[in-house]
């Protein structure tokens, strides 16, 4: 199904940090002392073992108001702890936030909206306190900063990207919907269920979603690169040490913080250092395997299929150990992840949270599944998920996967919650929600366990028909406690027989069975004491007292009538699962903050982002320009949506022009690639062009199409530009352009002028791809036979997921740019029009970037990145001396074009 998104997100921007969307959530601490953060930290730090990352769900296991005692410092890690750690990076992060915005003309955001995983379920006392302390360290990092601090779960944001934000057809239509939410990040993976209202709109009604179910479990990327490594190590290693490795591995992996490093012995920090510098092998190695994938087929043959080299230590004890020459393939991944990953901890993690939610769901199914997070790009999870559960638990559900960058999608769904908070004075859609049912067991002086009705005492509770609910339910999933945080909640509860020495209870998330210890809210205490003096009514009182940051102390009121007060016995307090309680104030600029374990990003929302969304969902050729974004190359698509993306009107027609002299650029050099390709040029139109501006962009659009469309085998649906009536639309904003270049005051109708372009250029790209071949190889034992993948760079951002399978009788260069057709089996040469990656920073693959031919300064050749930087210039005597020859061949007299048929091009993704 194509995804059609409405201008909402789409027009309101993430904010870059050091010129990228997404950043990795790290940090180094140079010899002085500086923290370096993000690309940043990764670019100066060159020992793996003194990046600092993966610290997210450390902040979480510690009582922030402890008193910590400071140990042995570094000259790499002068803070000792995870909160400071954290502390730097959040100064450092929302440094450089405030630095674009400044330079943006932007106002500073006055509200910040956390991402945060959900309640991580378990057996310890760190897990069962995991959220609370986590929400208070943050506040604590950003006390002062901002006016209003809120946190939203990831899940949460994921939905409503999809649903308001991306507005996919398949969950924002006007109909209900039960929607299932897996978030896989790199450090936990989150999973909910959340039933929709019809309503689809904002609208002051408030809350149109309801979160049924949901769990968080510690599994994720990081997860993944410590079984490969683990793997390794146990084959690279004598066997006489294996026992000491697996127990060193043990306590690497507890190894978060430099205080915890320094109290390891030689021995083990040895170890630590050999296994940190494996953990980044590896984790380069996974992207490079998933990144030449292109049949994700659970049945596919994928033995021996891209193949990563990795050294590993044979003796991690030793700083000078040898290393074995090892290899980590795509049949070794798809087995760590289908075996370890996927069957002994995702599958019942995913079918415990529907089985939550079966309660609520009252018979209705699932509808739709949706998917997030950087580690979704392992596409075995949708496969697995049909495989395993499609016909027992998801057997009508739709799974939704995106070609964009799962990263990007919390951020965004976090602007689209802030956007909405400026209708709902604050109140948003997910504020002081329930999202697990709160159930209750009691066990009297050690009888039988009871789950007994809970009658509503207080009021408000009364009101909501809590009377019906299940034997044992004090509160149900999605129930809102607006209003009631800090305030006492009454139940009566009538057991078999008074608790007269001791009563145990058992809070429970969904679930009745206290064994059960993932169900389990109050882990490390279940007994109260019964006071000596207490005497018993016919029912006893279960009192909860909620805090904003979910934390419920429970207390037992024996004896309580008209005449008596009765006495109490007093429970420890624990945390449910619910979602932050803050004081409900509308802001007036929200920064969306995804605090993510491996990676980071945010968004900004204020009030003239929400009068544009206004004013564009009004408006059908914004949706239509917006809708195209998905479906044009990447080189069109990234300045268009910077255009889309920017509320500034004096900056705006700014990017206007950039998108169109980029939409002019692709239609143009297709154009001529594909009649040089036909021999149907004149021979020095290439000659007489100057520079990629917009009218001689135009004009050798109109030299190559003039009269010959019918033998154009790819740039035919371009001649609809030459009718008439766009002729003169395109002149027209052409004349506008070149008025602004000289002075004089710029008339252009942006976004229908940008809509009749990039219309026409989408038609070129309907059943075809640009893209670029990558890993091409010789097929053993056939002479002449190659295969490989065949990346397709369609939409706005990077990563770029999309791939065909290739075989065929060409060997292709991986920084060659080509416009295929998979049905026909043709591959159109671009190159040397557009190049792919001609700057490569190994420490960063998201730097890899389009390069276009710009212009010819005296036989001196600049090429345009399509991201913003200062590009390319080619000298004949430069490390890019054949590309010069090429183009100077050009610019003598065209070239026959390079049209490649025969290929195999064939599409295996979900």
């Amino acid at each position: 199904m194509s995804t059609k998104k409405l201008p909402f997100i789409s027009s309101v921007g993430l904010v870059q940090i050091d010129g990228r969307n997404v950043v990795p959530t790290a940090i180094y601490y140079d010899s002085e002392r500086r923290a370096h953060i993000g690309h940043e930290a990764r670019e100066l730090c060159h020992s793996p073992e003194h990046l600092l990352e993966d610290f997210k769900i450390e902040l979480g296991q510690h009582d922030p108001d402890a008193v910590t005692k400071r140990t042995t410092q570094s000259f790499h890690a002068p803070r000792s702890t995870v909160a400071g750690i954290v502390q730097d990076f959040f100064r450092e992060f929302l440094a450089k936030v405030n630095q674009g915005l400044e330079q943006q003309g932007r106002p500073l955001p006055k509200s910040i909206l956390i991402a945060e995983p959900l309640a991580l379920s378990g057996s310890n006392m760190a897990e069962e306190s995991w959220l609370s302390n986590y929400r208070r360290a943050i506040r604590r990092v950003l006390h002062g900063r901002f006016e209003q601090i809120d946190f939203l779960p990831e899940p949460f944001a994921v939905f409503q990207y999809y649903r308001y934000g991306l507005r996919h057809p398949a969950i924002a239509e006007q109909r209900k919907h039960i929607a299932l939410v897996l978030d896989f990040g790199g450090g936990t993976f989150d999973i909910s269920v959340i039933e929709t209202a019809k309503s689809g709109d904002v609208s002051q009604s408030g809350t149109n979603s309801r979160p049924l179910s949901a769990k968080s479990i510690q599994i994720g990327g990081f997860f993944i690169n410590r079984l490969i490594a683990a793997q390794l190590l146990m084959t690279a290693v004598n066997k006489d040490i294996r026992a000491d490795v697996r127990k060193s591995l043990e306590l690497a992996d507890r190894t978060k913080a430099p205080d915890a490093l320094a109290q390891l012995a030689e021995k083990q920090q040895t170890f630590y250092r050999h296994y940190k510098r494996l953990l980044s092998a590896v984790e380069s190695a996974k992207l490079s395997v998933c990144n030449s994938i292109a049949n994700w087929s659970l049945e596919a043959n994928l033995s021996g299929l891209a193949p990563f080299p990795l050294s590993v230590p044979t003796n991690p004890y030793d700083p000078s150990s040898s290393m074995a020459s090892l290899k980590l393939d795509a049949g070794m991944l798809r087995q760590t992840f289908e075996n370890e990953v996927w069957r002994n901890k995702l599958r019942d993690a995913i079918k415990k949270t529907i089985d939550r939610a079966a309660k609520d769901l009252k018979g209705q199914e699932i509808s739709v599944v949706l998917l997030s997070g950087g580690s979704s790009n392992i596409r075995w999870l949708a496969k697995l998920l049909d495989r395993d559960l499609g016909k027992s638990d998801l057997p009508h559900a739709e799974i939704l996967q995106l070609s964009e960058n799962f990263q990007e999608i919390v951020a965004k769904g976090l602007a689209t919650e802030c956007a909405r908070r400026f209708y709902t004075e604050g109140q948003g859609d997910f504020r002081a929600v329930t999202y697990n049912r709160l159930c209750l067991a009691l066990r009297s002086d050690g009888g039988e366990l009871e789950v007994k009705p809970a009658k509503p005492v207080t009021s408000i509770l009364a009101a909501g028909g809590q009377a019906q609910f299940d034997d044992g339910v004090l509160l149900p999933s999605a129930r809102s406690l607006r209003g009631l945080v800090d305030k006492p909640l009454l139940w009566k509860v009538r057991l078999g027989h008074p608790p007269r020495q001791l009563l145990e209870y058992f809070f429970m998330r969904s679930s009745f069975d206290p064994d059960d210890l993932e169900a389990r809210h109050n882990i490390v205490d279940t007994r109260a004491s019964t006071p000596k003096n207490a005497r018993f009514q016919s029912a006893i009182e279960v009192e909860l007292t909620v805090r904003a940051d979910g934390t419920a102390t429970p207390r037992f009121i024996y004896g309580r009538n008209d005449r008596s007060g009765g006495v109490t016995a007093e429970g420890r307090p624990f945390h449910i699962d619910m979602t932050f309680a803050s004081d409900e104030v509308g802001g007036s600029t929200y920064l969306g903050f995804d605090f993510g374990t491996s990676a980071s990003a945010c968004s900004i929302v204020d009030s003239n982002d929400v009068q544009m969304i206004q004013e564009r969902a009004r408006s059908a050729e914004w949706r239509e320009l917006s809708e195209l974004l998905s479906e044009l190359p990447y080189p069109a698509a990234a300045p268009l949506a910077r255009f889309i993306s920017e509320i500034d009107s004096h900056r705006r027609p700014q990017k206007g022009r950039e998108a169109a002299e980029a939409l002019l650029t692709l239609a143009a050099y297709v154009a001529y690639m594909d009649a040089c390709s036909c021999k149907a040029t004149t021979g020095a139109v290439f000659k007489g062009y100057t520079q990629r501006s917009a009218g001689p962009l135009w004009a050798l659009i109109k030299g190559c199409l003039g009269g010959k469309a019918a033998n154009l085998n790819f740039s035919a649906p371009l001649q609809g530009l030459l009718k008439p009536e766009n002729v003169e639309q395109i002149d027209q904003c052409i004349e506008g352009l070149n008025s602004d270049k000289h002075g004089r005051q710029q008339n252009v109708d942006w976004v229908s002028f940008l809509g009749l372009l990039a219309n026409h250029v989408a038609r070129i790209f309907a059943g075809k791809h640009l893209g670029v071949f990558e890993g091409v190889v010789a097929k053993r034992f056939r002479s002449g036979s190659y295969a490989g993948i065949f990346r397709v760079l369609h939409g706005a951002s990077q990563t770029f997921v999309d791939v065909l399978a290739y075989e065929g009788p060409v060997s292709f260069s991986d920084e060659l740019v080509y416009l295929v057709d998979p049905a026909g089996g043709r591959a159109l040469l671009l190159s040397p029009l557009y190049f792919w990656g001609l700057q490569r920073n190994p420490l960063d693959t998201l730097a890899i970037d389009m390069f276009e031919f710009d212009t010819d300064k005296r036989g001196l050749f600049s090429f345009k990145s399509t991201q913003i930087s200062q590009g390319l210039t080619i000298t004949p005597d430069g490390e890019y001396g054949e590309i010069h020859e090429h183009v100077s061949v050009m610019r003598a007299s065209d070239q026959d074009g390079h049209l490649i048929e025969g290929l195999t091009l064939t599409s295996h993704n979900p």
